[in-house]
């Protein structure tokens, strides 16, 4: 059992997610190694897990011709959870009509960081020369989010995620979203925020295969990245249990 764990130029961790996956890995008894660069790395077993920034592991499962078609992000099976209008349109058309008072990210992960936009001189700044897919929703003034961590059809841990930490999650909500999620993957997480009256928005749906952990332990955090690594690899998932 071998995992690969993304350091940084320095020889360090790259952060405290790959730490504590290292953690996990070794109290698990897989031998564990450390890269910099996916593309240098001369491993051929396809079971072999990957950590890392979410470019890092795509790029590992791309080399193992394994391609993500798609983010999960909005599932139409949770469409009723969303409790805000969000749509597809790009940013070409955004800045045409001026469109104010949305939040907006890219469809393409991590082209931009998210953000609101309240006047058009917020979209000065979001200059791309080619189009640019996005995703668009009305803006919802939550206090809390918490990250609602899934394996294996079965809420495995909830974190603390930004804003008050007075304000309560209801678990049932959680639990009848997953129910529904009919196509859901090995792991992943369900990103719910709460508004002042206590309303419940699912903010969006993230893939298992590269996720911070929050907080998680090191051995169930070895274990979440385990499900959804060996579902992508088409492999055993030696942490199944």
């Amino acid at each position: 059992m071998k995992a690969y764990i993304q350091i940084d130029e320095n020889g360090e961790y790259l952060n405290v997610n790959t730490y504590t996956a290292s953690v996990g890995y070794k109290a698990l008894g897989f031998q564990v190694f450390k890269y910099f660069d996916a593309n240098q790395v001369e491993e051929t077993e396809r079971e072999a897990i990957f950590v890392g920034g979410i470019g890092s592991v795509r790029k590992r499962l791309k080399n193992l011709g394994i391609h993500v078609e798609y983010e999960i992000e909005y599932p139409q099976e949770l469409k009723e959870y969303l409790n805000r209008n969000v749509w597809n349109s790009t940013l070409k058309e955004i800045i045409a009509k001026e469109q104010t008072n949305i939040f907006i990210k890219p469809v393409q992960t991590k082209l931009f960081q998210g953000k609101v936009i309240h006047s058009f001189k917020d979209l000065i700044s979001l200059n791309y020369q080619e189009e640019v897919d996005v995703w668009c929703s009305e803006v919802v003034d939550v206090v809390t989010e918490w990250r609602c961590f899934v394996r294996y059809g079965v809420l495995f841990d909830v974190r603390y995620y930004k804003g008050n930490w007075d304000s309560k999650l209801d678990i049932n909500i959680v639990n009848e979203a997953i129910s529904k999620f009919k196509t859901q993957p090995a792991s992943y997480s369900l990103d719910f925020g709460v508004d002042i009256n206590g309303k419940h928005y699912l903010i969006e749906v993230n893939d298992g295969h590269s996720i911070g952990c929050y907080g998680m332990g090191p051995i169930s955090y070895a274990k979440f990245i385990s499900a959804r690594w060996s579902e992508l690899t088409e492999t055993e998932d030696l942490l199944n249990f």
